[in-house]
């Protein structure tokens, strides 16, 4: 006779949960001006899931490095989104997400470069993010996550209007709207 054998077990996770989760991050903003623009830092974020496919979420960041003008900056960012889990009941989860943010940079020449203008600047910013993911399941109460946000924002302190933080040196345009990537990775805690 033949042996039956069960098909692979599906993972279930529970239909509504609350996470807690801790990442690392990673900037792309392209070489930037002076040919230094990296930046990195690390994040904390609470995670609900009222469904299996539906996760929002509020993420509170650090980063730091050169900025895309190559001078030195730290940023700290607030956002919020919503996210679409694709294959909820496997271990690898795909998710899509999307959303909006504040953030506040301090930004002041490099010390190391003698020819840098003296300056100390405080920038504010608003703007939207979207981006997709993976998430792996290892048990009901841990996972690891990996995604990429992509994010356009535009500046809101007082100073915009009258101070443009980028310029062309080539054509003299100027603007306060700016863009970038994000790639995070990190552990969701699920209670």
């Amino acid at each position: 006779p033949y042996e039956y054998e069960p098909p692979p077990h599906k993972f279930i996770s529970p239909s509504r949960e609350w996470g807690l989760n801790l990442h690392l991050e990673g900037a792309a903003l392209g070489s930037g001006a002076q040919h230094n623009a990296s930046m990195g830092g690390l994040g904390a974020g609470l995670r609900f899931k009222p469904t299996r496919y539906i996760g929002l979420e509020s993420n509170i960041d650090f980063v730091g490095g050169h900025g895309y003008n190559g001078d030195q900056r730290n940023e700290t960012a607030l956002t919020f989104n919503g996210l679409l889990f694709l294959n909820p009941r496997d271990r690898a989860q795909v998710y899509l997400l999307a959303g909006f943010g504040w953030s506040w940079a301090h930004s002041q020449n490099d010390p190391s470069d003698p020819a840098a203008s003296p300056f100390d600047q405080h920038y504010s910013y608003f703007g939207g993010q979207a981006g997709i993911g993976l998430e792996l399941r290892l048990t009901r109460t841990l996972a690891f996550n990996i995604d990429f946000r992509g994010f356009v924002r535009s500046r809101t302190d007082e100073l915009a209007q009258s101070q443009p933080e980028f310029t062309n040196a080539t054509t003299g345009q100027t603007t306060n709207t700016s863009g970038g990537g994000l790639l995070t990775g990190g552990m969701t805690l699920y209670f």
